[in-house]
């Protein structure tokens, strides 16, 4: 139901797009076993190093892999910082929805422990 349920309905499609987003970043390699192409490449990175070249090819692995599977979204600015506090990781990304002209961000904090 829209209220009361166990999850919250997305009411638009940029709500939608914006889940969808966020369901593919945190979605490790294996979890979706018919699909053995869906899964974040961040996890394939998580325990490298985060210097330049890193944060360069996990910018453009992230902008492929949401291009494949959400092509509605166009991905503008992704942003790394490792937090002083705990082993974590966080992504900042801000994207366009092409559709709607929408431009909204996302923010994704993994840990790096595993």
């Amino acid at each position: 139901t829209v209220k009361g349920g166990v999850f919250d309905v997305n009411t638009t499609s940029s709500n939608a797009l914006k889940s969808d987003l966020i369901c593919l970043l945190t979605t490790r390699r294996g979890q979706r076993p018919m699909r053995s192409s869906l899964y974040s490449p961040i996890y394939d990175y998580i325990m490298e190093p985060l210097d330049s070249f890193v944060k360069s090819e996990l910018k453009k692995d992230i902008e492929k892999k949401v291009s494949e599977f959400i092509p509605q979204i166009s991905i503008t600015a992704v942003n790394f910082e490792e937090p002083e506090q705990g082993n974590l990781l966080k992504i900042d990304i801000t994207f366009r929805i092409d559709n709607e002209f929408i431009t909204d961000s996302i923010s994704i904090t993994v840990s790096r422990d595993i």
